[in-house]
């Protein structure tokens, strides 16, 4: 599962060098999916030229296109598809609502395909949730200013303590999934807060959490993150979920901010 906005000059490149060779070896039937923010660029010309399938979110902000792809999965977590929706899913879309393992990993070319196979390793071998950490990998010049990386380091440490979970990398773009856990998390995240709210309710769900080693390159395009606001609408969104939980204690909090954190919206299937 790609999640992009205005990606043509990198979401190419990252669907051809997903390995769907070796997955299928491994006997693995393989989609690649698209979850796309409302591109203005030609992200969804060339993602279907190399044959992903489309989701079109409904509403701004990677979180929220998120969450309405993992409401697919499990529709449990969410609103779930009309029956016209249904009728219009194509092959992807209908994969990820059977899938046993969903590999999230961004589109701007900063995350190499090929560690997808060491997210199915670990996954294979247990864990609920796969974290690929940059930091335990490594990092090419130019790819991560220092402010980013003393930013991450530090929430990395805060999530680290606040949740008794060890986390080298609480903002990774690349995540490994399986059907377990897309069935309980439980988010509403809009944003770039999205993975911190993925490793607290993955921790407060009591899920198996394991780091895997990844290399970070430079990505191809322009950054949509804005650090500092970035860093303090996560470090919030850590603290949020260590007081509260999503469906309980949130109730009434999530009632009250209503208008800036609404449920997943209808999908677009194209």
């Amino acid at each position: 599962m790609l999640p992009a906005l205005n990606e043509e000059g990198s979401i190419g490149e990252v669907i051809d060098d997903i390995p769907f060779s070796t997955l299928h070896d491994r006997g693995y039937d393989t989609v690649a999916v698209v979850v796309d923010g409302n591109s203005t660029d030609r992200t969804l010309e060339i993602a279907r030229r190399k044959g992903a399938e489309i989701i079109v979110q409904k509403g701004k902000g990677k979180g929220l296109g998120v969450r309405q792809a993992f409401a697919l999965c499990h529709p449990s977590n969410g609103a779930p598809p009309s029956t016209d929706d249904c009728r219009r899913m194509e092959h992807g879309t209908t994969a990820m609502m059977n899938a046993k393992y969903l590999i999230m990993l961004d589109a701007d070319g900063t995350y190499p395909p090929k560690h997808i196979v060491s997210l199915i390793d670990a996954l294979e071998k247990g864990a609920d949730v796969v974290m690929g950490s940059r930091f335990k990998g490594t990092i090419a010049e130019g790819a991560m200013t220092p402010l980013n990386q003393f930013g991450n380091t530090v929430l990395s440490d805060v999530a680290s303590l606040l949740y008794q979970q060890r986390c080298t990398d609480l903002c990774t773009g690349m995540w490994g999934f399986n059907a377990r856990a897309l069935d309980v998390l439980e988010l509403d995240s809009r944003h770039f807060e999205l993975e911190a709210e993925l490793f607290a309710e993955s921790s407060k769900k009591g899920l198996s959490i394991i780091e895997v080693p990844i290399t970070y390159l430079p990505r191809k395009g322009e950054t949509k993150l804005v650090p500092l606001k970035a860093g303090f609408a996560i470090l919030d969104k850590l603290l949020e979920r260590r007081f509260f939980n999503a469906a309980g204690d949130l109730e009434m909090k999530t009632t009250k901010r209503s208008e800036k954190s609404p449920s997943p919206a209808p999908f677009q299937f194209l």
